[in-house]
């Protein structure tokens, strides 16, 4: 018995390029009677080669946002020039996903993988090799959305692979291992930079390199070849300009979220680019709806259960990147940990992302998505609750002890890690008319723009708290609102530094009073954060309410 491709298409929808079974594969596992075993021994090859590719795009995101100061006195960029070259690499990911999921169906999902793995190599290896001096901003933005445009290719290809080629029953499951594990990858990130970082900022991009070799070798070999037909006149077909305002909307959308903070929510030119957004989304979703071949099906929304899975999908992404860097902010600021050991608080909420994401999986295949979205609202109610009691959310900014931490990290974690994969998988299930590329650049434009929002809302938020406190606190010592404000804006960068370079000149207890004050205010502004990560929790809730109570649905 082997593995067949399904098809992704129904009547009038481009298919994607039929692939052979891998029992067909030109790989050491290829024979005619290969049996269960080998079957399931080929696939978990392919799901290690997926997962080493698309965790490149997972550590390298966390690494250079903790090495940022290194790398802008390396080559001498301001302080606007380094955020540049990281908000570069998502916007060139968000821009790209939908036309990259399209032509994944096109050209077929084990090229569209390979071409997506060398890009994110070029990319690493230019971010490397960039020169000091006056080429640098250039240089580095331009690499940095080439890395972008190489994960926008990677991620819709590398779903259609597990769905194309896992058994019906264990979708969830490969979908389960492909989240858990890419995300945990996430926590990796600052572990692995803290070391490589000590040799050379520009080890953190070559050490993608090596991985995009074993991934590429793994994709090359055990991923059945894609048909030789490449739909030619699928090219012709390709909706260019629905991809052109899908790229300009996205971009319109996520640049004032990242950049709003800093320039301030009113400014004009905020106001006009969600303006502008919410005018090309109107405009593409119009177009979209009058053509025969768009470049994303919108009327998959159609469906209430693909629409509930969706929002979840946003919902859950708009804590799950803002924590990753709340935690290790906390981790140094309020309890005075080195990088390393601030990192290590957000393995600790992978490990609760891991566990939950396996049993997410299996209750999904037995009990579909209502359930998962239930268990998922109670976990994140209680784990961020337990949180924001644990960093002194509830006690004035006092800590409580490390284990109870630890614990209340990991359990936040399994909320989130419960209904990540089953929602996504949900998702393409119920998708009939689309292709599995176009529901992945969904999915994935979906978490971009919750990852982007969450940035925004909680920063905002845990500025304003931290100011307060901290002028409330510290205004005896002479510490005017304008100064709180700064040191708030740039907490876990130059706040520690500027913080301890005025209190050098010091008495040494008012220096004790004054730090403690900081650590308190911290921690009481990060508890704020994690009760409205809480509220993320009753939303679950009511979703799992509105979703209505059926069995899940497979794509066959």
């Amino acid at each position: 018995m082997m593995i067949h491709s399904q098809s992704t298409a129904s009547a009038g929808r481009m298919t994607s390029p039929s692939a052979q079974s891998i029992g067909n594969a030109n790989g050491p596992l290829a024979t005619h009677g290969s049996d269960t075993n080998n079957r399931h021994h080929s696939m978990q090859i392919i799901l290690t080669g997926l997962v080493i590719a698309v965790s490149m795009s997972s550590i390298d995101q966390t690494v250079i946002s903790l090495s940022a100061q290194t790398i802008q006195s390396g080559i001498g960029l301001t302080a606007s020039g380094i955020q540049w070259a990281i908000n570069a690499y998502l916007l060139a990911a968000a821009a790209m996903f939908p036309l990259s999921g399209r032509l994944a169906d096109v050209l077929g999902y084990r090229r569209a993988m390979l071409i997506g793995i060398v890009s994110f190599g070029i990319g690493s290896l230019l971010c490397g090799l960039t020169p000091a001096g006056s080429m640098a901003l250039g240089w580095m933005v331009i690499s940095r959305i080439v890395q972008g445009i190489g994960l926008a290719w990677m991620f819709p290809a590398a779903i259609g692979i597990l769905f194309t080629y896992s058994p019906t029953d264990r979708r969830a499951s490969s979908m389960a291992s492909f989240f858990a594990i890419t995300g945990a990858m996430t926590a990796i990130g600052p572990i692995v930079g803290s070391y490589v970082i000590t040799f050379s900022w520009r080890y953190v991009f070559f050490i993608n390199l090596p991985l995009a070799m074993v991934s590429l070798v793994l994709i090359q070999w055990f991923v059945p070849r894609d048909s030789m037909h490449l739909h030619r006149s699928g090219f012709s077909k390709v909706d260019g300009l629905g991809a052109f305002l899908a790229a300009a909307a996205m971009v319109a959308l996520i640049l004032p979220l990242q950049q709003g903070s800093d320039v301030g929510w009113s400014d004009p030119r905020i106001i006009a680019s969600f303006v502008t957004a919410a005018l090309l989304f109107a405009v593409f979703v119009t177009l979209e709806l009058r053509r025969s071949n768009p470049i994303i099906n919108v009327r998959v929304f159609a469906n209430l259960r693909f629409s509930i899975s969706a929002i979840a999908n946003l919902v859950a992404s708009v804590a799950f990147i803002p924590i990753m860097y709340f935690l290790s902010v906390y981790g140094q600021l309020a309890l005075s940990k080195d990088v390393l050991d601030a990192s290590l608080l957000i393995l600790y909420f992978f490990i609760g992302f891991m566990i939950a994401s396996k049993l997410g999986a299996r209750i999904f295949e037995r009990h579909g998505s209502r359930r998962v979205l239930i268990i998922a609202g109670l976990c994140t109610v209680g784990g961020f609750l337990y949180l924001t009691s644990a960093v002194g959310g509830f006690n004035a900014g006092i800590p409580s002890q490390e284990s109870v931490l630890d614990t209340a990290i990991a359990l936040s974690g399994a909320g989130i890690g419960f209904m990540f994969s089953p929602t996504s998988t949900d998702m393409v299930n119920r998708a009939l008319n689309a292709s599995y590329g176009e529901v992945s650049a969904i999915t994935q434009l979906f978490k971009n723009f919750g990852g982007a929002l969450g940035m925004a809302l909680f920063s905002s938020l845990s500025s304003t708290v931290f100011a307060n406190r901290l002028h409330n606190g510290l205004s005896r010592y002479g510490v005017t609102q304008a100064m709180a404000d700064a040191i708030a804006n740039s907490a876990g960068t130059a706040a520690q530094s500027q913080t301890g370079s005025a209190l050098s000149k010091m008495p040494t207890q008012v220096q004790h009073t004054i730090m403690a004050t900081v650590r308190e205010s911290y921690s009481m502004a990060v508890g704020r954060v994690f009760l409205m990560m809480a509220a993320i929790g009753v939303i679950f809730l009511c979703l799992a309410l509105a979703y209505p109570s059926d069995r899940k649905r497979n794509r066959q």
